[in-house]
């Protein structure tokens, strides 16, 4: 890997390693401070100035080279949840569990960062997923928060992938959030046997929730009545969308007692049926954009 320091921007951007080991990057600019690990190109954190956080940070929120985090914006590919004909292989793919490169950092013209980290394949991943791929993997930090995740086939042969950005958002709490943009959106419900449901009221979350919208490719909105805040998903190159929470008694290591009522992931996706195929030389870009806006009654 280069040396890290040559990607630093003087009062912008700049490396550090958390406890274990693991290099972050540190982001402060005029609009919002952020922090991405290079371990799974999660970002962790995500704060525009005068604002709350806007993505979850869980309790300590360090990533560990050998424990999930949920927490942040973990990166699912080259499938989205359990592998479809091998459940020994990773739930949700490889791509947050490695180690990926800085490519290119940048201040744009209108002052925000640009952060692109890039993967490709090695011996490990070819064990769990037989192509040669590049992985490109944007962020623009500003106002709004925008990831982009590009898949490029760089085999002699197709293959198919599902992926997600798996979205962790900050609550005051589940019971002052209501979910918008899915209503009359038929689902699998995964916590009920995988039924195909439609509702046509918004999601509120007061119940365990593991829902795959499709088809879908409509703007999302957390109304936050106790932060008294939006937050608003725009989405391009997905047609799912996968909202969670997991509920208390979940057993995760990292979301003891309450915490599971401080957040809900709404995920941008190609899921379920929303399979991308991707031939030699082709690519496939998924976008999300995030913003937060003063709170408008619904």
């Amino acid at each position: 890997m280069k040396n890290l320091q040559q990607f630093e921007i003087k009062n912008m951007i700049q490396f550090r390693k958390n406890r274990f080991g693991l290099d972050q990057i540190l982001v402060n600019n005029e609009f919002a401070d952020a922090v991405i690990y290079l371990y799974g190109g999660n970002l962790t954190h995500y704060q525009p100035k005068g604002e709350r956080p806007v993505i979850f940070g869980g309790r300590g929120c360090e990533m560990h080279p050998d424990k999930t985090l949920h927490a942040g914006i973990p990166i699912c590919w080259p499938w989205f949840g359990p592998h479809p004909t091998d459940a020994a292989r990773p739930q949700h793919g490889f791509a947050r569990n490695r180690e990926w490169k800085v490519e290119n950092t940048a201040q744009l013209s209108g002052g925000e960062t640009e952060i692109v980290l890039g993967l490709s394949e090695d011996k490990g991943t070819l064990e769990l997923f037989e192509h040669p791929f590049e992985l490109q993997l944007r962020f623009i930090i500003g106002r709004t928060l925008r990831i982009e995740l590009e898949t490029h086939n760089t085999d002699t042969t197709p293959f198919s992938i599902t992926e997600a950005l798996h979205s962790y958002f900050y609550l005051s709490d589940i019971d002052h959030a209501t979910v918008y943009g899915l209503e009359d959106t038929p689902f699998a419900d995964l916590a009920d046997g995988s039924r195909i449901k439609q509702e046509s009221d918004p999601l509120r979350i007061d119940r365990v929730i593991n829902h795959v919208y499709e088809p879908t490719d409509k703007q999302c909105e957390i109304v936050d009545n106790g932060f008294g805040r939006v937050i608003r998903i725009d989405k391009e190159g997905s047609n799912a969308t996968t909202v969670w929470n997991p509920g208390g008694d979940n057993g995760l290591h990292d979301l003891p007692a309450d915490l599971y009522r401080k957040f809900v992931c709404v995920e941008t996706c190609n899921a379920r049926n929303d399979i991308i195929t991707l031939q030699p030389g082709t690519s496939h870009r998924i976008i999300q954009e995030i913003s937060v806006l003063d709170n408008i009654s619904k």
